[in-house]
């Protein structure tokens, strides 16, 4: 982007762009970055400024400030189809594939021309499983580029899960002559040679895989690698397959670790705890004062990550009197900022009730903006994470009540790992091991300190009691909420396509209904868990299962 998009740039301006063009053009991005930075600092405003800034954030793996930067660009030229791509470019990599979508929409629109803006949108749609778009903007991306190698590995991958292995060939052998290290390409024949009882082959494919070191890059790429853990695991190839997903986790955490350096979510789960216990107990607040468009009940579904959530939700919301949403941040800004510190828990603890009222309104305005209008229904708020925040829960919403998930601590925590998620502070930590066993334990005692000194309605929902005996299992989860069974709750999965994210980890598992075969699966990685083992075995005698 030139001076020309600022037409009364100063003197003093075009000097500092001169001088950050010649750096980039030089490959000194630090040195870019810090012209620019002091420059902003300063208070010149130029779109070279937050380019080049955020190039170097992009390096850094600071995405979020990347992301920021190129926004504040994007001012000066609303419709530059390369400031879009950039931007989309921020968004994968933050998984936020809808929203990256609509970047690379945009700058498609702006010029439709430019390959690589097609790849990337195919990504982020294959990320949302539009497979058939996904293929047709992957298809687009190398009419313009017939030499695109990530294109036709990308169409290499979606012939693989499509069990076509003639296209699986077709396009992998195109990728691998143009870039013989092409990963996704390499990914798509080894899923091949699986479906085709070719073990040997796949595992020395993968091998091959995993030495490269540019591999878990493309985040399609480390979401199929994955994939490929679970087809080994499927052939009951346990310790390769847990190699791959620990591959891909130290790749990702490699990739994802500063954007998380200040950040620890054990520190944070474990200070809240510890204001909670030496407090006194809180006293309850009172009941909101009624409204016209208020639901007729408020249920909060919580618990760890992979206990059952996603599958509780989708039966509750085949209920004709229920209405759920899936995993979407409705607390307000400001009242979660009150968990951030001790003086903030003080505050909640002997609260304004004209501020909770504010803040209830903006919870519930949010619950709208996602296209739920509560009113008259039992609502129904999942997110796992919504566990740290059971202090603004016993506050804003006196009368809720909580659902709380449990499953078998070594199975949750082997669930986490094995699975691919969108990065943030507590999903980090998924991604190594012993990490997550702690992360795990920290949320558990928040639990059960927040049960013991706040005024909370909780029932404890197991999710191998719901696999084993549905009917029961869900006779007291109607019974705790308020609504009666239906039996009509037995056939859910058409819920789901209504209230799960179409990458939820859960959702397919969901569509396909009960499975009796996740319970004890730890069993099987008995040896490779055993460093998390000590951490969790508390939790397994606590919650009565099993030892062996």
């Amino acid at each position: 982007m030139n001076v020309e998009a600022v037409p009364h740039a100063s003197e003093e301006t075009r000097r500092v762009v001169k001088e950050i063009k010649e750096a980039a053009q030089a490959g000194d991005d630090s040195r870019a970055f810090e012209l620019a930075n002091a420059a902003l600092d300063r208070g010149t405003r130029h779109p070279m400024l937050f380019n080049a800034r955020a190039t170097w954030f992009w390096e850094q793996g600071r995405y979020m400030e990347a992301l920021s930067d190129l926004e504040k660009a994007r001012g000066y030229a609303p419709r530059n189809p390369i400031l879009l791509d950039a931007i989309g470019s921020c968004l994968l990599k933050l998984g936020a594939w809808n929203a990256a979508r609509s970047a690379f929409d945009t700058a498609i629109a702006a010029s439709p021309h430019f390959a690589q803006t097609h790849y990337k949108r195919g990504l982020a749609l294959q990320m949302q499983g539009e497979r058939q778009e996904a293929e047709a903007a992957h298809s687009r991306a190398v009419e313009l580029d017939p030499d695109y190698a990530d294109a036709l590995g990308s169409l290499a991958l979606i012939a693989a899960g499509e069990m076509n292995l003639a296209d699986v060939q077709l396009y992998a052998r195109r990728a691998l002559l143009l870039d013989a290290q092409q990963p996704t390409a390499q990914i798509a024949l080894a899923l091949a040679e699986i479906s085709q009882g070719d073990v040997a082959a796949a595992e020395d494919r993968t091998r091959s895989i995993l030495r490269v070191a540019q591999f878990g890059q493309d985040p399609r790429a480390n979401d199929v690698l994955r994939l490929l853990g679970d087809a080994f695991d499927h052939v009951d190839n346990v310790p390769f397959a847990f190699a791959i997903y620990s591959a891909v986790n130290a790749k990702r955490h490699e990739i994802q670790a500063r954007r998380f350096a200040t950040i620890r979510s054990s520190v944070q789960v474990g200070r809240l705890t510890a204001c909670l216990e030496n407090g006194k107990p809180w006293k309850s607040s009172p009941p909101p004062p009624p409204d016209a468009e208020a639901p007729a009940g408020h249920v909060f579904v919580l618990g760890f990550a992979r206990s059952g959530t996603t599958l509780l939700e989708t039966v509750l919301a085949s209920h004709p009197r229920v209405l759920a949403l899936d995993e979407r941040d409705c607390f307000p800004v400001a009242a979660n900022e009150l968990l951030e510190s001790d003086a903030g828990m003080d505050r909640l603890s002997s609260p304004d009730e004209d501020q909770l009222a504010v803040w209830r309104k903006e919870y519930w305005q949010t619950v709208k903006s996602h296209g739920r209008s509560p009113s008259g229904k039992v609502f129904v708020d999942k997110w796992p994470f919504n566990s740290r925040r059971l202090p603004l829960i016993a506050r804003l919403f006196p009368d809720a009540r909580v659902l709380f998930a449990l499953r078998d601590p070594r199975d949750v925590v082997l669930s986490c790992f094995r699975h691919g998620f969108v990065m943030n502070q507590d999903t980090i930590e998924f991604l190594m091991l012993e990490n997550c066993g702690r992360l795990y334990s920290d949320i558990m005692k928040l639990a059960e300190c927040s049960r013991r000194m706040l005024p909370l309605h909780v029932h404890e929902h197991r999710y191998e009691d719901l696999v084993a005996n549905f009917d029961s299992s869900v006779r007291a989860v109607c019974e705790f909420i308020g609504i009666e069974w239906s039996a009509q709750m037995r056939d859910f999965r058409h819920a789901a396509d209504g209230t799960v994210h179409r990458n939820a980890q859960s959702g397919d598992q969901v569509r396909k209904g009960l499975y009796t075969g996740a319970a004890g699966q730890w069993r099987r990685y008995r040896d490779q868990l055993a460093p998390v083992l000590p951490i969790l075995q508390p939790w397994v005698e606590r919650l009565g299962y099993s030892v062996d």
